[in-house]
């Protein structure tokens, strides 16, 4: 049964785990089996932080090293489109869906930080920690990535201006 603290712990930092899993997995379903997998690490461990932004870095990094072993695991190779761009073209505006076909034609290096830091949360720092380079080095990644997404979404526009 977990506890108080623990439930407190999941609610804080489960967002920013089930984002960069999902960022990096890319399907609902890894996603899920990371965020338990991190949370299991964090039971066992019971790691000690000294503050908030510690406590960010850990769950990230330990999100990421646990996505790097399943994907290993599995043998993978990123080939699959997002599980969820049939829902969003159901679901959703057709700038979302532009949005997303935008960002899976990034390359895997420009699309991870743009998913940690929209939809994930972090900062650029965090990020660099997550990913084990440095903080400029993100923020190259993110100037770039921004780049390719504007003239991907611009060379879809229809005739006109953009969507």
């Amino acid at each position: 049964m977990p506890t108080a603290d623990s439930r407190e712990i999941v609610e804080t930092y489960g967002p920013l785990v089930y984002g960069i899993a999902l960022a990096k997995m890319r399907t609902r379903e890894d996603a899920e089996d990371i965020f338990q997998e991190v949370f299991l690490t964090y039971v066992r461990k019971q790691p000690i932080f000294s503050d908030v932004p510690s406590a960010r870095a850990w769950f990230a990094r330990t999100t990421v090293h646990h996505c790097r072993t399943l994907w290993r695991t599995k043998g993978r190779h990123r080939t699959e489109p997002l599980e969820a761009a049939e829902q969003v073209a159901a679901d959703s505006k057709e700038s979302t869906l532009d949005l997303r076909r935008a960002l899976d034609r990034l390359p895997k290096k420009y699309r991870q930080v743009i998913m940690m830091y929209y939809f994930a949360g972090l900062s650029t720092v965090e990020i660099a920690e997550a990913l084990g380079v440095s903080a400029n080095t993100v923020r190259i990644r993110m100037t770039r990535a921004r780049q390719m997404l504007a003239d991907h979404l611009s060379a879809d526009a229809p005739e006109g201006g953009l969507v």
